[in-house]
């Protein structure tokens, strides 16, 4: 019936749960008849009126799907595309990586001559630094490359240096050579440079550098010989600028050879961090669309005079230019107040030559022995390189899963360093360029100051006091992290000599027992062996102590083996195992009291122990077995 002013209308009841076809369907039958029951009746399915309503019901469905698929899509949590992972990832400050190098122990040898008059090995023979970028190609697959990241030193050294081999003799039975043995680190991935020429200025340029699978950039120079600078984000007002030893007119090497104390010794330190500001900056960003790398500029302008010309200084679109009439500068610039000068400036009129390193991916993980083949030996040295483990770390990009999880525990960490935790964490994360770091202490004293303790490794994985520069660089490092509030002191000084952490080095005896029915040498060799590997440097910290109980089990499960009558640690060398050799140095204050300057400093192990357990002294110490092939002494009976 039609409607007339006494009909009272229902108030209109609108569902906003229903979002699929069904739900939507069944809402605007029950709708119709709510509200229009006399209009229309007829809801047979093939009725007009039942299409509109399908018709309806599909719009609403799609617009559903749209609008919650949008939404989830913008949070971390839900999202699935992976160029949407990694926007918001970047929102949050992480850039997740397209593919990962394989990391490589690389074994460098080289042969010198003995000196004719003693038999001791003559260094001066041996060749000098091999600067990093050595190129080693796998014997397997020459297309799979690697490339050192350290330099590699041969010309330091001693006699009982592990590194050394025992000499090679000549037919009068006389020294004739030595094999000289390094180790360095190496990525897989290989060197590239590209040139861009730019001429009309643009705010925001991006350079496509063409690249899938970018490690890292090494340089971009411009047409005047001026760095730019690979920043996070470009708002960044801090820049690390990393000076090579080669352009520091102070230093001749990338190591440190050591101190007149003797606490160091060829350590590598290719760069020195500095902390400056520079608006020649810019970004990298994986574009999801190219599936490629590129180089992100800001949208600082340059200042030009009415013939065009570039005229220094730089100056930031939106900022006053001094002497200078807004009209001289091009409109194509397009110049917009109350851009922020803090974005870096774009080029112009110039060239910009990116050097680079490229590689990764998961086939570059290679098997023991296969990177043998140097594809750009140094010239006029004569070495063999082999890896000793496979390589690994090597992925074809992070997974979208990898790239959620590890964009919120980045946020989480918020770039900063409060705990004492955060700093040790930090410390040990300081790249490998600015000197390595083997273990760190951190230790909050009264008024906010916080002492720092370090130790790093030699060219033969031994502990050694960390150098002055490599202080430095952590302390350049930690500045953009540290509370304003944190003063940060490196080490301690004993006697006019800097230390920055304790070394109690030792050696180890046993006597253990063995069934006749075994083979005496075989048992010897795995004890010597099961030693080693429980002081493993890697496994000894700062504080730690060492628990010989752990020990005893370890031999006690080795087949053989029926007893232990003597495991001892030592450092004085009292008995006719050791020969009276004194492993140390230095005594508790400082004091040299030894007479091999390759050790640390004395321990009294014998008062030190309690129940089988030996505790660490109260100042910051590691406790290291330096040279085990030399000072682990022992017999089985």
């Amino acid at each position: 019936m039609a409607y007339t002013e006494k009909k009272k209308i229902k108030p209109t009841n609108v569902k906003y749960t229903s979002k699929d076809f069904s739900s939507i369907k069944s809402d605007l039958i029950e709708y119709t008849k709510s509200y229009f029951p006399d209009t229309y009746k007829d809801f047979n399915e093939t009725s007009p009126g039942m299409m509109l309503i399908e018709l309806s019901s599909y719009v609403g469905d799609v617009l559903s799907y749209y609008i919650d698929y949008n939404y989830k899509e913008n949070l971390l949590a839900t999202a699935t595309e992976k160029r949407n992972i990694r926007r918001l990832s970047e929102f949050l400050g992480y850039k997740p990586v397209n593919k990962t190098p394989s990391v490589a122990r690389l074994k460098v040898t080289t042969t010198i001559d003995a000196d004719s008059n003693n038999g001791q090995p003559l260094f001066g023979t041996a060749p000098s630094s091999i600067d990093s970028g050595l190129q080693i190609a796998s014997n397997v697959d020459s297309q799979i490359l690697f490339e050192t990241t350290n330099e590699i030193d041969f010309t330091s050294s001693g006699s009982g240096d592990p590194a050394i081999s025992a000499p090679t003799l000549n037919a009068n039975g006389e020294a004739a050579s030595y094999t000289l043995t390094r180790f360095v680190r190496a990525v897989s991935g290989e060197t590239k440079t590209k040139v861009f020429n730019v001429t009309t200025p643009a705010k925001f340029l991006e350079l496509d550098l063409g690249e899938d699978n970018l490690i890292e950039i090494i340089s971009c120079v411009d047409g005047s010989g001026q760095n730019w600078y690979e920043v996070d984000y470009l708002a960044q007002d801090k820049i690390l600028k990393q000076t090579h030893y080669t352009n520091d007119p102070t230093r001749t090497s990338a190591y440190d050879q050591g101190d007149a104390s003797g606490t160091t010794s060829s350590i590598p330190i290719p760069y020195v961090a500095e902390y400056i500001k520079s608006t020649k900056k810019f970004t990298t960003k994986f574009d999801e669309d190219t599936q490629t790398y590129k180089a992100c500029f800001g949208n600082g302008l340059f200042r030009f005079s009415n013939s065009g010309s570039n005229v220094d200084p730089v100056e930031q679109a939106g900022v006053t230019i001094n002497g200078t009439n807004l009209a001289d500068i091009p409109s194509a610039i397009g110049v917009v107040t109350g851009n922020n000068p803090n974005l870096g400036e774009t080029p112009a009129n110039t060239s910009l030559t990116f050097t680079y390193r490229v590689g990764g991916g998961a086939n570059s993980n290679v098997q023991a022995g296969e990177l043998t083949v140097v594809n750009n030996p140094p010239s006029g040295v004569s070495i063999s390189v082999t890896n000793n483990e496979p390589t690994s770390g090597g992925t074809d990009g992070q997974t979208v899963d990898e790239i959620r999880n590890n964009a919120s525990a980045f946020f989480a960490s918020q770039l900063r360093c409060v705990t004492k935790q955060d700093y040790q964490s930090r410390i040990l994360s300081l790249p490998q360029k600015f000197g390595s770091i083997a273990k760190a202490h951190v230790e909050r004293l009264d008024g906010g100051t916080l002492l720092v303790n370090t130790l790093s490794y030699n060219q033969n994985r031994q502990l050694v006091q960390t150098p002055q520069l490599i202080l430095q660089n952590i302390g350049t490092y930690l500045n953009q992290y540290r509370m304003i509030n944190d003063q940060v002191d490196f080490g301690f000084q004993l006697n006019n000599i800097i230390f920055s952490g304790y070394v109690i080095n030792f050696g180890v005896r046993f006597v253990v027992n063995y069934d006749r029915r075994s083979n005496p040498t075989e048992v010897k060799i795995n004890v010597i062996n099961t030693i080693k590997d429980f002081f493993k440097i890697e496994k000894m910290q700062f504080r730690q102590s060492i628990n010989l109980n752990d020990l005893q089990y370890n031999i006690l499960g080795l087949d053989g083996v029926i007893g232990i009558k003597e495991l001892k640690l030592f450092q004085d060398g009292n008995d006719q195992y050791a020969s009276g050799k004194k492993l140390y140095y230095y005594k508790g204050d400082g004091e040299i009291i030894g007479n091999d300057d390759t050790y640390g400093f004395r321990y009294n192990f014998d008062n030190s122990i309690e129940n089988g357990i030996i505790r660490p002294s109260v100042s910051p110490s590691v406790f290291e077995l330096k040279n085990p092939n030399q000072d682990i002494y022992g017999k089985v009976i």
